[in-house]
């Protein structure tokens, strides 16, 4: 057993080389992972005043401006009139079959990835930020229509005179098409939820080279020693030449240091 052993670590530090090899696949995985993008943001945007009016979905009357909108944006997202009819959206549009959006946790991680807002010089800015680019467009398109659908709403529920006063954008002006959409690709050489695929990727082509190593060695039929050598022959071992190699190795490296004081 302990002749194998020695047998195996001897055919280890001789191919050494094939467990350097075995790094290619990990190496492969990070460059293909690094190079595709795995995070996209989606952005719809367009300027108008903070201070539009947006229409309550709970009043038939009342508005609120779009500055307060922004800074209470969960209420927005999770309008359960918008989220009923986002239901009925995806289970008609064929993009969305493979979302299961009756589960609550699907629905609620969808929302979690959006966000809006208004920047300093006015614009307004509804993002998604996540894995999925055809998702993210579904969710902004259809959250910025909704928002439109209330600007427009809210316009016609003002005093006349307040929009006149405000300079507000007509109704006419506040659709999708006349937003600008914005994709950014986002890449990452190594994220932590990486970390299973690459430890397998890895520990797969090194056992894999561990046991090709051994089966080589243990296959290889020439003799390993001079007790292999007698047991084979039935003859007995009367002595040893000692390999020369150690002592050669020797010579030179005292050679080498006398040639270089």
């Amino acid at each position: 057993m302990i002749f194998n052993l020695r047998r195996y670590i001897y055919a280890l530090t001789q191919h050494l080389h094939w467990l350097g090899l075995a790094l290619i696949p990990l190496a492969t995985y990070l460059l293909i992972t690094g190079i595709k993008a795995d995070r996209f943001t989606l952005t719809r945007s367009l300027q108008i005043n903070p201070d539009y009016p947006a229409a309550v979905t709970t009043s038939p009357v009342d508005t609120i401006s779009l500055k307060s909108l922004v800074t209470s944006q969960n209420h927005f997202f999770t309008d359960q009139l918008a989220l009923a009819s986002w239901k009925r959206f995806a289970e008609t549009d064929p993009g969305l079959a493979k979302y299961n959006f009756k589960e609550k946790n699907t629905m609620l991680t969808a929302i979690e990835s959006l966000s809006l807002n208004l920047t300093k010089d006015n614009r307004l800015q509804l993002s998604y930020f996540g894995r999925d680019a055809e998702l993210g467009i579904e969710l902004v398109n259809y959250y910025m229509n909704r928002l439109l659908s209330r600007l427009r709403a809210g316009y016609h529920r003002q005093p006349e005179n307040s929009v006149t006063a405000h300079n507000f954008t007509i109704p006419e002006e506040l659709q999708l098409d006349r937003t600008e959409l914005k994709r950014t690709e986002h890449h990452a050489w190594w994220r932590g939820e990486r970390l299973g695929a690459a430890a397998i990727i890895t520990l797969l082509p090194f056992l894999a080279a561990l046991v090709i190593i051994g089966f080589r060695e243990f296959l290889d039929p020439s003799f390993k020693s001079g007790r292999q050598a007698a047991r084979y022959l039935n003859l007995p071992i009367l002595g040893f030449i000692p390999s020369l190699d150690p002592i050669i190795n020797n010579l030179q490296e005292g050679k080498s240091r006398s040639d270089h004081p």
